[in-house]
């Protein structure tokens, strides 16, 4: 019996040493680290004056590494040259600065501004905008100016939007913000509109804010968005500044163009197109005719040219808002285009848009006897042709009926295109949808301070789904709207062109004024609206 016991015994102990083992082998873990990093101490501490050392070390309390420090982490006033920044590669429990000796200035505050380039080595939680500070002299400065950057046309601004300070002294020029560094940098919170530059030194400074895409603190006109204050920033102050960032247009300018076929170029350019041409420079004895139109999503302008010309290189002038561009092109002989005719498809509602083709080449000629439109039910629908020459459109114009098939039957010989091409037999279909499936609108704005205005419906996207120009009136009329939630924007045309202004910071002008109702309005199908609301 007592072996028995005895058996049973070291057989149950084999049993839990087993069961152990097995799960020692599929640990639970414990809950995701979602805590950032945080700072510990530092050598010499956070805030010391008199500084007179060639190194920094911060420490922090786990193991953390630098993204991108090169262009996350700024220094005001800039070191020249640039401080070594440790951890380049492992990770650490500490940051270290060695700076470089005789660069720093007498009697001066600085602020490491270490973006968001602290993140712990594990999750990768950030500890964001955190700084040291330390000052050659006697005491920190401690002056700061606060504020908020607005998008001046979306309802929502960029991130990553620094705010700059440049000293207004004998060397300040407007040039400053394409090629230099800023005195002092700060950064909008995430979430939120505000900033607040701290550590300042009293003066007269130029504020500026920068969408910094590539985050070298400069002004790049191609990719970014910049604001600035009108008036002089005098530090000590207690104003709050509001800065309103704009796309400042592009100056005009043209590009090499390329070939896509025997007498096909593309002319790629920057800015508005605006009272735009482009001609010939080189000489030729042939008779030489071109028409060129805008590609519908790229700065392109497709150019088509006849006959084709034997030469090694043809020179153009390319002109547009008064700027003359002269570029050069060097034609091969490749294979040549034939005329294709499709539909541009929009999402727009049907029922207050209009049907169009568009051709590869340029469309010179229609032949409406060649061209029938007809209901679902062999109705003969009567319509009027023009050509939008802008994109090579050929547009119908006709009245729409609600829940109406449209059959669009283009014969042989209906289009002639730049090379006296033809079309084949082409067929297409147009639906429209019911009233009921929209919505309508009559909105009064009561606080419009002039005339004329651009109000706008806008998805949460900032897409438009329709836009009314009114002249006198603050009440206006949305038909036909998809049903869905919608800002209101109102834009004041101060120039009366019949679109949106940007400003332009050497300039000094301001974008035009662009104001949104706090809170989305509803659409519902087959409901009429009515709404008044004041606009800030």
């Amino acid at each position: 019996m007592k072996i028995q016991i005895f058996k049973f015994f070291i057989f149950l102990v084999l049993v839990v040493s087993v069961f152990s083992c097995a799960q020692r082998g599929r640990p639970d873990g414990g809950p995701v680290d979602t805590t950032p990093p945080k700072f510990v101490s530092s050598n010499p501490e956070n805030y010391s004056t008199n500084y007179k050392r060639q190194q920094i070390v911060i420490n922090f309390d786990e193991y953390i590494k630098l993204e991108d420090p090169r262009q996350q982490i700024f220094i005001s006033p800039p070191i020249e040259p640039r401080p070594n920044i440790y951890p380049t590669g492992p990770a650490s429990r500490y940051v270290r600065l060695e700076i470089p000796r005789d660069s720093l200035e007498d009697n001066t505050t600085y602020t490491v501004n270490f973006g968001k380039s602290i993140e712990d080595n594990n999750e990768g939680n950030k500890l964001p905008y955190f700084k040291y500070v330390f000052s050659t002299g006697d005491y920190v400065d401690s002056l700061q100016v606060e504020g908020n950057v607005f998008d001046s046309y979306n309802r929502i601004s960029d991130e990553n939007i620094s705010v700059m300070l440049y000293p207004l002294d004998s060397t300040y020029s407007d040039s400053v913000v394409y090629t230099q560094i800023p005195r002092y940098i700060s950064f909008v919170r995430d979430s939120t509109s505000l900033f607040s530059l701290d550590n300042l030194k009293p003066g007269n400074y130029k504020m500026v804010a920068i969408s910094d895409k590539n985050n070298n603190y400069k002004f790049d006109p191609s990719q970014d968005k910049i604001g600035f204050v009108e008036d002089t920033v005098k530090i000590p102050t207690d104003k709050l500044y509001d800065i309103l960032v704009f796309k400042q247009e592009l100056e005009p300018k043209a590009f090499r163009p390329k070939q896509i076929s025997k007498q096909h170029f593309e002319f790629g350019f920057q800015g508005r197109l605006e009272d735009f041409k482009i001609d010939l420079i080189s000489e030729t004895d042939e008779p030489f005719e071109a028409k060129y139109f805008k590609d519908e999503e790229t700065d392109t302008l497709h150019y088509w040219y006849k006959p084709y010309l034997e030469k090694d290189s043809l020179l153009f002038a390319f002109t547009n808002q008064g700027k003359l561009d002269t570029v050069e092109i060097r034609p091969k002989q490749i294979e040549e285009d034939s005329l294709k005719i499709s539909e541009v498809k929009s999402d727009k509602n049907k029922l207050l848009s209009d049907f169009k083709l568009k051709a590869n080449t340029p469309i010179t000629s229609f032949q409406k006897d060649s061209i029938r439109m007809m209901t679902k039910d062999s109705i003969p629908v009567d319509f009027e042709l023009e050509v939008d020459t802008l994109y090579n459109h050929l547009v119908f114009k006709f009245e729409k009926e609600e829940q109406t098939s449209y059959q669009i039957d283009l014969f042989p010989g209906a289009i002639t295109d730049f090379f006296e091409t033809t079309n084949d037999s082409l067929n297409y279909k147009y639906a429209t949808r019911p009233l009921s499936d929209f919505g309508n609108l009559t909105l009064t704005i009561t606080n419009v301070d002039e005339f004329p205005i651009i109000v706008e419906l806008v998805d949460e996207k900032g897409k438009v789904e329709s836009s009314v120009y009114e002249t006198e009136s603050n009440t206006i009329d949305f038909k036909l709207i998809k049903p869905g939630f919608y800002y209101i924007r109102l834009i004041y045309d101060l120039n009366g062109n019949g679109r949106w202004d940007t400003g332009n910071f050497v300039e000094g002008i301001k974008p035009e004024p662009v104001l949104y109702d706090s809170q989305p309005v509803e659409i519902r199908a087959n409901w009429d609206e009515i709404n008044s609301i004041m606009l800030y």
